[in-house]
């Protein structure tokens, strides 16, 4: 028996092809043309009326009819096959090649509406792979009835192992160009948010160009949801009543931003629209949160992600600038204060603190009141003693100082702050105390669920009489506090007589004069429900008239009467004499002062 030798025309015919199409891949660079060589080359080598080519699409379940030189060509990009499906699906799944001599018997056979297929006989089918990874499925077919033997399927085996190392080298190209697109648009970006930082241009016009990136509006928020700096608006800050004028929300409810993801999507604002959210870290430390707009316009898109990338990275660096540039000219000033308020200054030392006092841009008044913040109670004061709290409180009250107290000292510890109001900005205690006020607005905020007061001293005289005046606005809180004031601005000067009480020494000398006035009612509130002591402390209030006492507690002018013969019953004292009536109302102070 005679082995079949080989046609050797259709083996040159073979390797001349393969040959070609080698070389025409190599020199061409557009997908679409290379697709368009792949079919007409293959569709010439084997005498067939078409080609089609199938591609397979992520996620790896499809084919899309990618390319064809004689099927309705309006359907490229729109036809899909499920693997498994059809012949071209047995094809993919099976990994293995067809032949169908009349495809109307074939029980594999799909036919598509709109693909123009009703005039084809016979198909052959094969598989494309790339190693273990199947590529796509390469078809052709006939409007006469073909008997495709195995010599045409090695022949499109060739090809389509060809076809495959083709669309790899093309796909890796493609990807390569992506990535080097990517690059340059990465490195683009970078280097344009870095001139700015490095051009000193600030955190504003920054925030600015990344929402111009990102094809949105931009703004920058503390870690706790506060509009800090934005697009369009400039500085924000004190605008927490609803939005401002750039469409940006005042404030935004912060998400879980886990680990080190980059952007998070929220709603916010009124109306709700999308929003994203990007962490600004310098390290574990959240520094802020960069949040820009998403409009009906916007793509998500590698620009957009570079920008919000790129954009948070310098905006951690000049936040990281900003606060540690702060935090030394907060100590300077801090220490500068602290060395007034200590006391004690000859003239020379005095001088130089001035001198030192310039260089920071602020003016050592000659003459100012001394004002001071302070938490009403010790819970509050703990609570607010945490981490980045005196950055809080220092951004809550930068706003004022600028505004209202520019060029005035003041030092900003964790829970309390202290200022130097000079007297051309407070020419007199109705004007300070107005100012004291809008102190505990600004940090009202920042202490809930607690409150604070502010004390005023004494107007100062000079730099040496500054530290007296401060001991006086503390003095003021003490007192108020004491006597149960809570969110109040409390003066030295409208102590009137009762800081006389402050000047004495011994608080035993206090107690037992306390106790010579006002002791039975003290013993007498321990044992008895009527309430002496506080009907005492309301009349004093109401400068001794008892119709408004009376109305004060929400009693008759009856019960009043009665209480006043007892109170005058158990202490011996005529609450009509004069003398009798500054005696007791000193000491009523005083046991609040004592804590009685």
């Amino acid at each position: 028996m005679k082995s079949k030798v080989p046609d050797s025309s259709l083996a040159a015919r073979e390797l001349n092809f393969l040959v070609r199409l080698a070389q025409a891949a190599a020199s061409t660079q557009r997908p679409d043309e290379l697709l368009e060589l792949i079919i007409r080359e293959t569709t010439s080598a084997i005498g067939t009326d078409v080609c089609s080519l199938y591609l397979l699409v992520p996620p790896g379940h499809e084919l899309l009819l990618t390319a064809t030189n004689g099927l309705n060509e309006n359907m490229v990009g729109r036809v899909t096959m499920k693997v498994g499906e059809g012949i071209t699906g047995w094809v993919a799944d099976s990994r293995r090649p067809a032949v169908v001599p009349e495809v109307s018997k074939e029980p594999h056979w799909k036919w598509v509406p709109g693909l123009d297929e009703d005039r084809f006989h016979s198909m052959a089918s094969v598989p494309i792979e790339a190693g273990p990874r199947l590529v796509g499925v390469l078809n052709v077919q006939s409007t006469e009835r073909r008997e495709f033997n195995s010599g045409d399927i090695d022949f499109l085996r060739a090809i389509a192992a060809q076809v495959a190392g083709i669309l790899e080298r093309s796909e890796l190209q493609r990807r390569t160009d992506e990535q080097l697109a990517e690059i340059r648009l990465s490195h683009e970006t970078h280097e344009r948010l870095t001139k700015l930082s490095l051009d000193g241009a600030g955190i504003a016009s920054i925030v600015e160009v990344i929402g111009s990136l990102a094809g949105g509006r931009a703004a920058l928020y503390s870690a706790d949801g506060y509009r800090v700096r934005g697009a369009g608006a400039g500085r924000a800050q004190g605008a927490l009543q609803g939005e401002s004028t750039d469409g940006m929300p005042a404030r935004i409810q912060v998400p879980p931003i886990a680990g080190a993801a980059r952007e998070v999507r929220v709603n916010a604002g009124r109306p709700p629209r999308p929003l994203d959210v990007v962490p600004v870290r310098a390290g574990s430390d959240m520094l802020g949160l960069l949040v820009v707009g998403v409009d009906d316009e916007t793509v998500d898109s590698d620009g957009r992600l570079r920008a919000l990338e790129h954009g948070s990275t310098v905006l951690a660096l000049e936040l990281a600038k900003e606060r540690a540039a702060a935090e030394v000219e907060r100590r300077l000033r801090g220490d500068l204060v602290e060395e007034v308020l200590a006391g004690g200054l000859e003239a020379e030392e005095a001088e130089r603190i001035a001198r030192q006092a310039e260089r920071l841009g602020h003016r050592l008044p000659q003459k100012a009141w001394v004002v001071v913040l302070e938490p009403d109670d010790d819970k509050t004061e703990a609570a607010l003693g945490g981490r980045g709290q005196q950055d809080r409180l220092d951004g809550a009250l930068s706003g004022l100082i600028r505004s209202r107290l520019p060029g005035s000292l003041t030092l900003v510890r964790s829970a309390s702050a202290v200022f130097l109001v000079p007297d051309d900005l407070a020419p007199d205690l109705a004007a300070v105390e107005k100012l004291a006020n809008q102190v505990l607005a600004a940090a009202a905020p920042v202490m809930k669920p607690g409150s604070a007061s502010v004390g005023i001293g004494n107007v100062a005289d000079g730099v040496g009489e500054l530290a007296r005046s401060h001991v006086e606005a503390r003095q003021a809180l003490r007192l108020t506090r004491r006597a149960g004031g809570r969110g109040r601005v409390a003066s030295y000067r409208s102590l009137g007589a009762f800081r006389l009480l402050l000047e004495v020494q011994s608080p035993d000398a206090l107690r037992r004069f306390v106790d010579e006035l006002l002791g039975p009612l003290l013993q007498y509130a321990q044992s008895r429900d009527t309430p002496l002591l506080e009907t005492l402390e309301a009349l004093s209030a109401a400068r001794w008239v008892r119709r408004a006492a009376a109305r004060n507690l929400g009693i008759h002018i009856n019960s009043m009467t009665y209480r006043v013969e007892r109170i005058q019953s158990l202490t011996g004292l005529q609450l009509d004499d004069p003398e009798t009536r500054v005696a007791i109302s000193i000491a009523l102070r005083a046991r609040a002062m004592l804590g009685m």
